[in-house]
């Protein structure tokens, strides 16, 4: 990944999820028993409004087209019995050879070429025709006609091919993800506070603001990492021992989809699901409920709404919350492509005169004015439809991201299962390409929250700040 570096500047630093650094402390570096000096809520709010507001209305042209070309002459790909293979669970039924291990290699990368939603963004047939040749090359390497083979092999060597081109927090072969490789977690020193880094000197790459012991917003430790082994032992005079943020340590007795709570005496919506569980019929209600409730809190002065731990299944319920929350459909700055393809058409039921070209929409963005504040809290297990809750909120004003950065699960959409048609190997890919804000895969990666706290920790934290800025509504 790419970091951007960042600014204690106002603009710069606020567009990377940080705030304007507080007056300079002529104290000595704080620790969680000597609190900084407090940044100020409004300026900070105001320069996260402003940054997200620019992202909304004035941002780089959004265009995908280089990536979503009419491929009509792929329409009869497949035949209907060999699609019906593809998109039907089966097992492996006959001993696999090198003949019918060849195939399904094959039969993998033209699903990925005719299929896949992101094949051309990650290089089309110029990047994945040498990689089909090395995962041949791989699999006869060593071997003679005759051999006995297994569905694990074919698997690897499928995903050592393409997991180091492939950037796509839903894509899975065998259900691993291939995303694994470079997904960045987050990492923080625990009970270490900054008051002016800048002033320190310390790398902005591993100080983000935070949430003080006492309530007050100030600076910290964070970084994202993939494995830790890469964060630094010491900085401009502090021993830091990094640990892994990890997801919400969530302590809920019973499974549910959506519940409205208090916390503190705060309001807090809890959503932890966008589609049903099966063998929870109440769990369909609880959906409605979100869905219609958005008018209910439109007023609130003060709003949590918790999407940590929500790994996502459909935008409607998300859709239509905003719209009784804010009085208007959602207004976020995105593209979205979908691609009409041979098997998508059947997957999904499009029409089939539409097949071989890509439909694609746009939203320009329109930034929604809010009085109230809304804490969104959100963690690593924040992904797909659950990022879409981030997504949409940041059209809103008033806003504030508070945890670790969301999955990174929302460049390819529209996702279905697959099985190649001789091992039974599931591979889950989506047939749509998407961008929300600007042209940036975030995938591995998430949207940055905007006050970085150990997620375990986030409810608490907010209630504090809350108590300590005076914005409790009692």
């Amino acid at each position: 990944m790419k970091r951007r570096a960042l600014s204690l500047s106002l603009s710069l630093l606020l567009l990377a999820g940080c705030a304007p650094a507080p007056e300079p402390s002529p104290t000595a570096a704080p620790t969680a028993s000597q609190s900084p000096e407090p940044v100020s809520f409004d300026t900070f709010l105001a320069g996260v409004n402003e940054a997200r507001r620019s992202a909304q209305e004035s941002g780089e042209p959004m265009d995908i087209s280089a990536w979503t070309s009419d491929f009509r002459e792929q329409n009869n790909t497949f035949t209907e019995a060999e699609m019906e293979r593809l998109l039907t669970p089966h097992n492996l039924e006959k001993p696999l050879t090198l003949e019918t291990a060849r195939e399904d290699i094959e039969t993998f990368f033209t699903l990925l070429r005719t299929t896949y939603g992101a094949y051309d963004y990650f290089g089309g047939d110029e990047v994945f025709g040498p990689l089909e040749e090395q995962a041949i090359a791989a699999l006869e390497s060593g071997k003679e006609e005759g051999d006995i083979l297994y569905s694990k092999e074919i698997r690897d060597i499928l995903y050592d091919a393409v997991s180091p081109v492939i950037r796509d927090g839903h894509f899975t072969i065998g259900r691993k993800h291939l995303i694994e490789e470079v997904r960045q977690e987050p990492y923080y020193v625990p009970d270490q506070y900054i008051a002016d880094p800048e002033a320190e000197g310390l790398d902005p790459a591993y100080v983000k603001p935070t949430i003080g012991p006492d309530g007050a917003i100030t600076y910290g430790f964070f970084a994202l990492s993939h494995d830790g082994s890469d964060l630094p032992e010491t900085l401009g005079g502090y021993t830091l021992d990094w640990q892994p943020c990890g997801m919400a340590d969530l302590e809920e007795p019973e499974p549910f989809v959506f519940a409205e709570r208090a916390y503190e005496g705060l309001p807090m919506l809890v959503s932890r699901k966008m589609s049903p569980y099966e063998m929870l019929p109440e769990s369909e209600a609880e959906l409605e409920r979100f869905a219609s409730c958005g008018g209910e809190y439109a007023d609130a002065p003060v709003l949590l709404f918790d999407v940590r731990r929500n790994s996502g299944g459909s935008d409607r319920w998300i859709m239509d919350w905003f719209e009784g929350w804010t009085g208007q459909p959602c207004a976020s700055r995105w593209v979205f492509g979908h691609r009409y393809s041979q098997l998508s058409c059947k997957a999904f039921s499009y029409p089939e005169e539409q097949m071989g070209n890509w439909r694609v929409a746009q939203e320009e963005g329109t930034w929604v004015p809010r009085e109230g504040v809304t804490f969104l809290l959100t963690d690593k297990g924040t992904a797909s439809s659950g990022e879409t809750v981030v997504e949409f909120l940041h059209s809103v004003e008033n806003v504030l991201v508070v945890g670790v950065p969301s999955s990174g699960c929302s460049l390819v959409s529209s996702n279905w299962h697959f099985y190649l048609p001789n091992t039974g190997i599931e591979v889950y890919f989506g047939t749509g390409l998407s961008f929300c804000e600007a042209m940036e895969n975030r995938d591995g990666v998430g949207f940055l929250p905007d006050l970085w706290v150990n997620p375990t920790e986030a409810p608490a934290a907010v209630a504090r700040l809350c108590a300590y800025y005076g914005l409790n509504p009692q």
